[in-house]
């Protein structure tokens, strides 16, 4: 036991001087070594998520929340509720469908699972100006960073009678107060998606700001079983 204690906390030490190593460094010099290990397997693994996460810490200390960034992250605030919305709506009609067959004793349908998600991009133009998904660059690395436990969703519990719960609409879960935001958002009501955004991400606020689309998914499992 005391062996084990000894290599947590000698891997603790290390991970520290690792840290403090990488904030020695400026968000260029961070983005170099972003790309050059990201170009070498395509991956995003736990040492490029360190990259990620010192650039990220790097660029919010010099971030500032001027009159047009605060009107930016209201915008897509105000986007991503209006975007999960249309899921709980789009949701609560596939479930009560689903519902009937259920109860009528459909030949197929025994069970379903329902699961909203929201997966946010930074679309770049080509060589005509038309905007796409990044292929390469900074802005394809960070959407490669988004994991299941990052992308914003939500996962219906089809029994309950809450269907039209949801915490990204939840107006008493309100993140206006974060330290992060200086007090420039009283009054307004910042989302759990914001939130989760700039807190569950290696996405530094000026890489929100830059989001300009939205993909919204409703997943559904139809489900039928057998007994044998």
């Amino acid at each position: 036991m005391e062996e084990q204690d000894k290599q947590f906390e000698d891997y603790i030490k290390t991970s520290l001087k690792e840290r403090e190593k990488l904030e020695t460094y400026t968000v260029e010099q961070l983005e170099a070594m972003i790309l050059s290990r990201w170009n070498a397997s395509e991956t995003v693994d736990d040492e490029l998520e360190d990259y990620l996460s010192a650039r990220k810490r790097k660029i919010n200390d010099a971030f500032e929340w001027t009159p047009d960034n605060i009107e930016k992250l209201l915008r897509l605030n105000q986007k991503l509720i209006g975007c999960f919305e249309k899921l709980r709506d789009e949701a609560k009609s596939i479930v009560k469908t689903f519902q009937k067959r259920i109860k009528e004793k459909d030949e197929f349908l025994h069970d379903f699972d329902i699961e909203a998600r929201i997966t946010p991009y930074i679309y770049v133009p080509d060589e005509n100006g038309n905007l796409n998904e990044a292929e390469l660059g900074m802005e394809r690395i960070l959407t490669d960073s988004l994991n299941e436990y990052t992308v914003l969703y939500h996962w219906y519990d089809v029994e309950g009678e809450n269907i039209g719960d949801m915490l990204y609409l939840d107006k008493e879960q309100n993140w206006n107060d974060d330290p992060q935001f200086e007090g420039k958002f009283d009054g307004h009501f910042i989302s759990q998606s914001i939130h989760d955004l700039y807190d569950h991400t290696c996405w530094s606020f000026l890489d929100i700001l830059k989001i300009n689309h939205l993909w919204a998914d409703l997943r559904v499992v139809h489900q039928h079983f057998e007994d044998i």
